[in-house]
């Protein structure tokens, strides 16, 4: 007749419990390194193209500012007076006194 054999459970020791845990947790400490170092470069590239918008803005602006300044001189509005031949008439202008 044949023996009977029960096998025996085997149970987690402390040190099989710490080097499953260690297991996971360097590969927790990769993973998330890999994602902090994408994200970060991510922003970089992000933060250089908002940069580089930010400067053609600002060419832009300074360019319109220069050309409304322009547009406001006096000279201008008097060479195109004098290109419809229209003359000045100094008893036609009326101040008004603000308070």
């Amino acid at each position: 007749m044949a023996k009977i054999v029960k096998k025996k459970r085997r149970r987690l020791s402390f040190n099989g419990f710490a080097i499953i845990l260690f297991s996971f947790s360097l590969l927790a400490w990769l993973a998330s390194s890999l994602l902090v170092n994408t994200l970060n470069a991510r922003l970089t590239m992000k933060i250089q193209t908002m940069n580089e918008e930010l400067t053609v803005l600002k060419s832009q602006n300074q360019s319109l500012t220069y050309e409304i300044s322009n547009l406001e001189s006096k000279d201008r509005v008097y060479a195109a007076a004098a290109a419809a031949d229209l003359d000045q008439v100094s008893d036609n202008i009326i101040s008004v006194a603000g308070e």
